[in-house]
């Protein structure tokens, strides 16, 4: 456990990512059309990448990358354009500054910035349209903020302090419900709401969703399920929507690490409220462990790829590199039968066990391993997967998104 606080605290700050880089030649993507960007981290700024194939052989280097400074990562294309953020997280780093980018002659071109007043830490963004979207603050006054990323200016708040857990024994009340992952479904936001005492402490609450409308902005309604406590960590884990418009949440590290009720709750298409016969743990299934936990999941035909921790694994407890202890390894998920496996591909260390991707039939994964670093590919139509990366990375890899 105190090497899974020390992870989950590194973590938490955003800096799951490899700091050193490794100097080695490597081909020019850039003059070809950048189809992915990727995220590393390296010393005190990310690097926003460009890559144009996850193809056998291609090697990356920095030399066309946009930096943002350290903090906690949003990065996600929307419409026509990139947006990025490297935001405070509990007080770490970052700044209050969304940037909106689009590609020009293979490198991100910004085209506008916009600065949240009042240094509301702001962290991740859930788009509702065109010209609607929501900024998910951290430790903040408990308000959502809305903004227009089309002129990329303010709109108001949503204040969520009503629907805060608190300790009646606390000297003040708790204002912030502590907003997570999100997502936007038939003019619906379903806002999971962490419920945190601290960084590091969970009121003992049941999973709760704000319903909210985007036509309106109110709060209709706030779901609640006790099979899990504290879904959606913020920064953490991803909304999943499959095929049929059902929405999958995932509680997350802290849940798991905790000794809290972890696992993975639905609402499906056409309600806002949650699917009582649908649940599924992630440290029950095959291969896990009972503090076992995944981060952001990439879904694709039914199942959910990410990097699973097994506490197992861990040779060194004292690593503060996070580098030595290869504990995350490569997983599939099965969302409706709950069943999952470890996959033929080798294990990472913490600090690159987040990046997935699909892609023509293939999931790509940002593997920091012994013998290479970088994107190693597994075919779900063979069970076969890479012991090489296909494509290397100067450090490790944060983050891809799909252009």
């Amino acid at each position: 456990m105190k090497h899974l606080s020390s992870l989950i605290l590194t973590a938490l700050l955003g800096l799951v990512t490899l700091s050193s880089c490794q100097k080695e030649e490597s081909t020019p993507q850039q003059t070809q059309e950048a189809k992915f960007i990727y995220a590393s981290q390296v010393e005190n700024a990310f690097q926003l990448t460009p890559l144009a194939d996850l193809a056998e052989g291609v090697q990356t280097s920095f030399d066309n990358s946009q930096t943002l400074p350290v903090g906690h990562l949003f990065l996600e294309k929307y419409g026509d354009y990139i947006y990025a953020m490297s935001g405070s997280m509990y007080g770490y780093g970052g700044e209050q500054t969304l940037r909106k980018y689009q590609m020009s002659e293979g490198k991100l071109k910004e085209v506008a910035t916009l600065s949240f007043k009042g240094s509301p830490n702001v962290i991740e963004i859930i788009f509702a349209s065109d010209t609607k979207a929501y900024g998910v603050t951290c430790a903040s006054r408990g308000q959502l903020v809305i903004f227009n990323p089309s002129t990329m200016q303010e709109m108001g708040e949503i204040d969520l302090s009503p629907y805060a857990a608190t300790d009646p024994k606390a000297e003040a009340p708790d204002k912030d419900p502590d907003a997570g992952t999100g997502i936007v479904r038939d003019g619906k936001l379903f806002l999971c709401l962490n419920q945190t005492k601290s960084m590091m402490e969970l009121y003992d609450e049941p999973a709760s969703v704000a319903v909210i409308d985007v036509a309106t902005d109110k709060v209709e309604k706030v779901i609640k399920d006790a099979r899990v406590q504290s879904l959606g960590m913020v920064g953490h884990t991803n909304a999943i929507l499959d095929e049929a418009g059902n929405i999958y949440f995932y509680s997350g590290p802290r849940s798991a690490m905790f000794g809290k009720h972890e696992g993975i709750l639905r609402i499906k298409k056409g309600e806002t409220d949650f699917d009582k016969e649908y649940y599924v743990s992630v440290t029950k299934a095959d291969g896990a462990e009972p503090t076992s936990y995944g981060m952001t999941m990439t879904y694709y035909k039914g199942k959910v790829y990410f990097f699973l921790e097994k506490p197992s694994l861990v040779v060194d407890p004292n690593d503060k590199t996070f580098t030595k202890n290869k504990d995350f390894v490569p997983y599939e998920l099965d969302l409706k039968s709950g069943k999952g496996k470890i996959l033929p591909l080798p294990a990472s260390s913490g600090w690159s066990a987040n990046a997935t991707i699909a892609y023509n039939g293939k999931i790509y994964f940002g593997i920091h391993a012994k013998d290479g670093m970088g994107f190693y590919s597994y075919d779900p139509a063979t069970g076969q997967g890479s012991n090489k990366p296909v494509v290397t990375t100067p450090a490790g890899i944060y983050k891809i998104i799909k252009l």
